[in-house]
């Protein structure tokens, strides 16, 4: 096989992950509109706030794990390969796992100490949730690693999907416990699909592997860095709310934020795919795994851009169909925050190209000046347009994080 060949766009791959993205859309609108109208407004409040909690903890704990497998596993071959695979997927299990721990001690403390508040079963349920999701995050990381893309892509569409059918079967007969119960059964339908794909690719691994000696402080760097970049991801309505500029205004930020992130996690999936290959051949034909990464950008950015115009063409009367009349006043900060959006394939670019080069500390950095760039402009913007002044602060911080990156590897050649 050529060089040119090993690095070929990944036409295939990509496809199939921008259909696992459409089908994600599809569940993640079934989400949005048939279960609050199932639920009702009393029990879709909890069942919302549960799906927050376990969902948010099994992506939190995830973070950079999908840089670290990829370029970790994709340039090994055959017995190293496996050994290194199950050595990996242990040892960031035993971390991930002690997390787990403290977060699960520490909500039945509450459920103690607060019972009536919190329900014994209810919290057993997100905590179930939580732990299974974890675990399906981790292997669905692990098969991104060992280039098993079909489990990489549908890991989370099927995990919705499940919510949503269990959802609309469970409540009519169990209420909100059956509710609850379905977030459950879709972390354990996700976590049946990554070990499906993640078992067969680990057979015959041998026990007592060492890591690559750069592989830990690899993975340590990409959390960090992960976590900062989530400041400027999330940080548009919790800006808002400590401003102390209302509720509306906060709401409003949240949809434009969320809108934003829905788009700029589908672009950075999608581009993912095409990581391992890159990654594999870098040793050999560095030029030419940095251009099927560019490659890979430029193709999700021909689909990304437009939409992003599109969408905020019709922001105002899009706004008012999904959600009603009063989040018209959206608008604007939606606005702003399509353009963070329109830039994630060039954000996820700049991440991308330092994992291959085995740069985590530019893209640590990257993501610190970004942050300290969302916090800059939503101190000055926030209290002058609240909604509008934090999607400015995300826009600001995305494309700091991305040109901040892009220049400590130039920096580093």
């Amino acid at each position: 096989m050529t060089d040119r060949a090993a690095v070929a766009l990944p036409r295939r791959a990509l496809a199939g992950s921008a259909a696992g993205k459409g089908v994600e859309a599809l569940t993640l609108a079934a989400l949005v509109l048939l279960v609050p109208r199932a639920l009702g407004p009393a029990d879709y409040g909890g069942f919302a706030v549960a799906l927050a909690v376990a969902t948010g903890i099994a992506t939190a704990t995830g973070i950079g794990g999908p840089a670290l497998f990829a370029r970790v596993l994709a340039p090994l071959d055959g017995q190293r390969r496996r050994d290194v695979a199950r050595a990996l997927a242990l040892r960031i299990g035993r971390t991930r796992a002690l997390l787990l721990g403290v977060l699960v001690a520490i909500a039945a403390g509450v459920a103690v100490l607060a019972p009536g508040d919190l329900r014994p079963l209810h919290v057993a349920l997100v905590g179930a949730a939580a732990v299974l999701g974890t675990a399906a995050t981790l292997l669905s990381q692990l098969s991104l690693g060992l280039e098993r893309n079909f489990a990489w892509s549908l890991r989370y569409p099927l995990e919705n999907g499940v919510i949503v059918v269990g959802a609309l079967a469970l409540h009519p007969t169990a209420g909100l416990d059956g509710a609850l119960a379905a977030i459950t059964l879709g972390a354990a339908a996700a976590l049946v699909l990554g070990l499906a794909s993640a078992t067969p690719a680990l057979r015959g691994a041998r026990s007592g592997q060492t890591l690559p000696a750069a592989a830990l402080r690899f993975a340590r760097l990409h959390a960090a860095a992960g976590a900062l970049t989530q400041v400027v991801h999330r940080g548009a309505a919790p800006a808002c709310a400590l401003a102390g500029a209302g509720a509306v205004a906060t709401g409003h930020a949240a949809i434009a934020a969320g809108a934003a992130l829905a788009i700029t996690y589908a672009v950075l999936q999608t581009m993912l795919v095409a990581l391992p290959g890159a990654a594999r051949a870098f040793a050999r034909a560095a030029a030419a795994a940095r251009a099927v990464l560019r490659r890979t950008a430029s193709w999700c950015a021909w689909g990304v851009v437009p939409l992003c115009a599109v969408v905020a063409l019709v922001a105002e009367p899009l706004l008012a169909a999904a959600l009603g009349e009063d989040f018209r006043g959206a608008a604007d900060a939606l606005r702003i925050a399509l353009v963070a959006a329109a830039l994630a394939p060039l954000w996820a670019l700049a991440n991308q190209l330092a994992v291959l080069r085995e740069r985590p500390a530019a893209v640590l950095g990257g993501a610190a000046v970004g942050a300290a760039t969302f916090a800059w402009v939503a101190l000055l913007a926030v209290p002058q347009s609240p909604a509008a002044g934090a999607a400015a602060a995300m826009l600001a911080g995305v494309a700091a994080t991305s040109a901040a990156t892009f220049a400590a590897l130039r920096r580093h050649p």
